[in-house]
């Protein structure tokens, strides 16, 4: 070991540089993190840098830089093309606080999971920093933290509508989605001088002069509510939200957004991208280890170390969850050859026990589906019923999975990941026990959310799904089979529309006797269209809905369901977030002077 060359990484005053590079080498790009670097196909920062080397260029990476100080950004000089800034595998507002806005006291992306490693809105501030010492350098962004900012979005944590995360981030192009293929894209617009001046790349989005495109932009385009429309009218705001919501498709129309500072212009993916996206997945090559410069584990790496992704994107049209705006609603699977070449190579790896712990994705059972028609343009799958187009089946994952288990040097092969238990067709269901009953470990995760139909509408979640029923025959089936096997049901409270349904939730889990370690708030995070209800008090057909805010009661739900007395919220739990963490020594400026010397209880 390794396998593969590690790439130059610089944390916080360390450095390290592989054979036949020094202190002189100039690079093509530079990669700037918020997460410790892992060299895993599940860590953004090595899929972006693996990318870049697989289209010949030479890259270092900083990771975590210090914000507050200029050193760590120099670490590697200019580069030659530009710099690439991937906050991490996580929005770092949620990386670094609570659903009930409480810092985190652990960061399982950092060595030894040390919190406060990167800024709140880690984006904003490294391309600040990046543009502050390097202002003509080319300069890209991505991951989750762009793709989700992409448009004005709400802001939880500040309870307030944000600006297009370009205008405050002023980047030359942001990509969002996973993007393989528009990576290569990307550098050779950077190869060809940056020309043409706008650049026309199939997912991204641009910021240019207010006005500027009705000159040259096709016309396959819509023109979005503007960030101050969004401002003055909670409707258009939702109508704005509904529209992103479907968006993220080949054949959809370009997206404009108005703004006094420059308008965004955002690109559809392209249906060719799509389709080789998972070819270049199969083709990049990891170590599976944390980088040699660490002294320390990254907690993140143990659960996932010798995981497989089997596809992307998620057929759901789940309104608490932003995917859609990310990875898409279409399913692109790897073929079952390409996995099962993967696994054959981890008998060679010395940290390899024969157990591979999940081979999944957004949801495991959506393996191998795929629309018979090709998508259309509502883009909504499963709700309010499941499409008929789509192909619903637990057969490809069935196939998966026991040609794996066939793998020489894999003792057991399990699931993971989540499993969509209302998209079981009823046919199949000698299926879901074969595979339950072979490769789940004791606990099968399924996500309910919630219980009452009402809130389930609102969340566009199996609404109709008879979560008793499914749970009784799954125990049923366990007993006759003699396994000892449990549900561990994914519940949700505080949601839009929830007043007092999550009752609902208590009464049922203390019926059916669930477990109900896995209970969480509802946290708005930008992009979803349960935020956008959240922010505007409605729902998506624009009809008044009950919205919880109040701390202490956000908390009612959890409380009543582990059968403990709500804690009593005071007015210092719903401000104590806005004041500065204590390892926190900037605002979202980085070259700002502090304003405050106030610092939250320990």
């Amino acid at each position: 070991m390794p396998w593969f060359s590690y790439p130059a990484l610089a944390f916080r005053g360390r450095r390290y540089q592989p054979a036949g590079e020094n202190q002189q080498t100039r690079y093509d790009a530079i990669v700037v993190s918020g997460d410790a670097y892992v060299d895993h196909p599940s860590f953004p920062t090595a899929v972006v840098t693996r990318l870049l080397q697989r289209c010949g260029l030479k890259v270092a990476v900083i990771a975590q830089p210090d914000w507050t100080k200029d050193e760590d950004f120099l670490a590697w000089g200019k580069p030659s093309l530009f710099f690439a800034i991937v906050p991490g595998a996580m929005d770092s507002m949620v990386a670094n606080y609570t659903a009930s806005r409480m810092p985190r006291g652990r960061d399982r992306l950092s060595p030894d999971g040390e919190p406060g490693l990167r800024p709140k809105r880690a984006l904003q501030i490294y391309v600040q920093k990046v543009r502050q010492l390097f202002r003509d350098c080319g300069l890209v962004i991505g991951g989750i933290e762009a793709s989700l900012r992409r448009f004005a979005h709400y802001d939880f944590w500040e309870d307030r509508l944000r600006d297009p995360i370009l205008v405050d981030a002023p980047a030359d192009i942001l990509v969002y989605g996973m993007a393989e293929p528009v990576i290569e894209k990307v550098v050779d617009w950077y190869k060809a001088g940056r020309q043409p001046a706008v650049p026309q790349i199939p997912q991204t989005a641009v910021r240019v002069k207010s006005g500027s495109w009705k000159e040259w932009l096709p016309s396959e385009h819509m023109v979005l509510p503007s960030v101050e429309e969004c401002r003055q009218n909670p409707r258009a705001f939702m109508e704005m939200s509904k529209i992103l919501d479907t968006s993220v498709r080949p054949a959809a129309r370009i997206l404009v957004q108005q703004h006094p500072k420059g308008d965004t212009i955002c690109f559809p993916p392209a249906a060719e991208d799509y389709r080789r996206e998972t070819e270049i997945m199969s083709d990049l090559q990891f170590n599976r280890r944390s980088h040699p410069l660490y002294e320390k584990p990254i907690p993140g790496l143990e659960p996932v170390q010798f995981s497989v992704q089997s596809h992307r994107g998620c057929v759901g049209a789940c309104s608490f969850c932003a995917l859609a705006i990310h990875q898409g609603r279409t399913i692109r699977s790897r073929t079952q050859a390409d996995i099962l070449a993967e696994l054959a190579e981890f008998a060679k790896h010395p940290d390899f026990k024969g157990i591979v712990p999940d081979i999944g994705g957004p949801a495991v059972n959506m393996y191998g589906w795929e629309c018979r028609v090709g998508g259309c343009e509502r883009n909504q799958c499963t709700h309010p019923v499941v499409c008929r187009n789509v192909a619903t089946t637990l057969r490809p994952l069935a196939d998966l999975l026991k040609a794996a288990s066939q793998v020489p040097g894999i003792r057991r092969v399990f699931l993971g990941s989540g499993l969509r238990y209302d998209l079981i067709r009823p046919e199949e269901w000698a299926i879901f026990e074969y595979i339950v009953f072979n490769h789940v470990s004791g606990q099968l995760k399924v996500a309910p959310e919630h219980f009452d139909k009402r809130v389930l509408h609102l969340m566009r979640k199996g609404e109709n799904a008879d979560f008793a029923g499914f749970a009784r025959r799954f125990y049923e089936a366990c007993a006759r089979a003699g396994e000892r096997l449990f549900l561990v049901p994914y519940l949700m409270t505080a949601f839009p529309g929830s007043e007092n349904a999550d009752k609902v939730l208590a009464d049922v889990i203390r019926e059916l006797h669930l477990a109900h370690e896995q209970i969480q708030e509802f946290t708005p995070t930008p992009g979803s269209i349960g935020s956008a209800m959240f922010y505007t008090g409605l729902d998506f057909d624009c009809k008044p809905v009950k919205v919880v805010k109040n701390q202490s009661e956000r908390l009612e739900g959890r409380s009543r369901i582990q059968s403990r007395p709500a804690r009593k919220a005071t007015d210092r739990d719903d401000k104590r977030f806005e004041k500065k963490r204590p390892h926190e020594k900037t605002h979202d400026k980085p070259h700002e002077k502090r304003r405050s010397a106030h610092k939250p209880k320990r």
